[in-house]
Parts: C-alpha cells; sequence; structure tokens
C-alpha cells in the first residue's frame, strides 16, 4: 500500500498542505533521468531546446505567446491563465503591472519564487515536482491551485523552462476543463513551440494513460 505523507508549502503567508503520494505508473527510470540531467544541459548550448525563430502553426486554440520583459516562454492558456518559465525579479513585477496576474503557481523543486516577488501584491504557491518522478498528488493540487486562482484574476504557472512540467499541468488542465482530446492536448504541448524536451518521455505517456474521470474526481472542482 503507497505510504502517504503530508507538506506544507508557503502560499501568499498561508501554509498549503500538499499530501504525497506514490508515484504515477511507469516512472521515468533512474538511469533514463541521469542521462537526461546530462543531455539538458547539452541541449540547451547547441539551441536543442530552444523554441523555433519562426512562431509554428496550430490551431487557433493554442496558447499564444506574450512579449514581456523578465518572463520568458510566457503564452496565454485562456483569459485568467498564463504559462511561462522562471520570471524574474523584473517579470514579476511586469506580470502583475502588465498583466494583473495576482496568483503565481511555481512547480519548482529547488527555487522559490518569494525573493523574486518581495513586496509586489501575489499570493504564491509552490507544488514541487521533479520533471524524472511525477507525483500525482502533486498535479493534483496545481491543477487545483490554478482553477481556483483563475476564477478571482490571472494567474501564472510557471517551472523551469515553462516547457515539460508547465506543459503537463496545463495540457490536463485542457482535457479537465475546456473538453479537449488527450491528443489534441499534447500536440500543444509537443509542437506548440514551448522548448519541450523529447527525454521527459514519461510525461507524454503518463497524459495518455491517465484516467481522466477519476483525475476529475481527484481536482473535486466542477
Amino acid at each position: 500500500m503507497p505510504s502517504i505523507r503530508n507538506d506544507t508549502r508557503s502560499a501568499g503567508g498561508r501554509a498549503v498542505r500538499v499530501p504525497e503520494r506514490a508515484p504515477w505508473p511507469h516512472p521515468f527510470s533512474r538511469r533514463a533521468a541521469i542521462t537526461a540531467l546530462v543531455l539538458l544541459p547539452l541541449a540547451a548550448r547547441r539551441g536543442w531546446a530552444q523554441p523555433a525563430s519562426k512562431p509554428m502553426s496550430g490551431p487557433p486554440a493554442w496558447a499564444t505567446p506574450i512579449l514581456l520583459e523578465g518572463v520568458p516562454n510566457l503564452h496565454r492558456v485562456e483569459d485568467n491563465f498564463l504559462r511561462s518559465a522562471q520570471p524574474s525579479a523584473t517579470g514579476f513585477r511586469n506580470l502583475a503591472t502588465a498583466q494583473g496576474v495576482r496568483g503565481v503557481v511555481s512547480l519548482r523543486a529547488f527555487n522559490a519564487d518569494e525573493p523574486l516577488a518581495r513586496g509586489l501584491d501575489l499570493r504564491l504557491a509552490r507544488f514541487p515536482i521533479h520533471t524524472w518522478d511525477i507525483k500525482r498528488a502533486r498535479v493534483v493540487a496545481a491543477l487545483r491551485a490554478v482553477r481556483v486562482a483563475s476564477r478571482e484574476a490571472p494567474v501564472l504557472l510557471h517551472c523551469q523552462h515553462g516547457a515539460d512540467r508547465t506543459g503537463l499541468v496545463s495540457a490536463l488542465y485542457r482535457v479537465l476543463y475546456q473538453g479537449w482530446s488527450k491528443e489534441d492536448a499534447l500536440d500543444e504541448m509537443l509542437n506548440g513551440n514551448f522548448g519541450y524536451h523529447a527525454v521527459w518521455g514519461n510525461i507524454p505517456r503518463l497524459i495518455r494513460r491517465v484516467d481522466v474521470e477519476q483525475l476529475r474526481r481527484e481536482v473535486d472542482i466542477p
């Protein structure tokens, strides 16, 4: 029986309790994870993981790019839902003033947003996800946090690159709340010019295998 423990994270001065569960089926192997961690810096240096210089064609419903200083890989998923790579201090300030962002959901495992967003009227939540060992409970918590926050004001979802972990949660959001098929959500995640790293093949497999109705019950938001 999988072990369950509770983890507490900060969210705008309030504690956010994150239940811990066993990894989803078919987790990334340790050897594959080590290989990916070695290849990613090389990929970044050679430009393999960078978005193409020209926008890629796709369905009109795909997330649209936004140019904003200090916020790389910024896209609008829907009116009150934005996704990006890690913002800088300038980026957080511009998000709050130019985009009206009031909530930030981070998926980063080792870096907190508080030092960069100090003094801004932002509610911060962090649900650490390791790309090679994705915990279902944290994906559920991130989906719930984005959905709740977006009902009140614009919210930003981000990880380090805004491509893989952010791509996973954004794709599942599309399926759960916008009625997209898994294949349409995967098409956007893989080909939407976000810089998805193909070494993380466990993410598309996870999306294809997820029980949507069960996940909807776990998120528990209509």
